[in-house]
């Protein structure tokens, strides 16, 4: 029922908390049910903003890091998010490990990174 709703009334649509998007099963089922609504809504799934929370984990998370988080690399950091792009998502909500201003500056690097991927073969 909610999706229904959702499909007739929303702007956005959020899911939480996920990490690299290629272990994602449930949101892609869960993204998939979302479309079968606004396809029975006959809505065009481009008007709904998704958005999706993730844990990110850089070198350094501690012990309490979900186990599911996004883990790596700036480098490797940029192709899970590059991977939500695939997704269709448009907004991420980032939880990092370690919470510390040193990976705040990695994950804008990663999110350079990966706006570079996405966007620059779309030109």
């Amino acid at each position: 029922r909610m999706l229904q709703l959702v499909a007739r009334h929303a702007d956005q649509w959020n899911a939480a908390w996920y990490g690299h998007p290629d272990q994602a099963d449930e949101l892609r089922e869960r993204l998939g049910n979302l479309r079968t609504a606004l396809d029975a809504a006959g809505r065009d799934p481009a008007s709904l903003e998704i958005t999706v929370g993730i844990f990110v984990a850089f070198e350094g998370a501690d012990a309490d890091t979900p186990e599911r988080a996004l883990r790596g690399t700036v480098d490797e950091i940029a192709d899970g998010l590059a991977g939500y792009a695939a997704l269709d998502v448009k907004h991420l909500i980032a939880h990092i490990f370690p919470r510390t201003t040193d990976a705040v500056k990695l994950l804008g690097e990663a999110a350079a990174l990966a706006r570079e991927r996405v966007v620059a073969p779309v030109r």
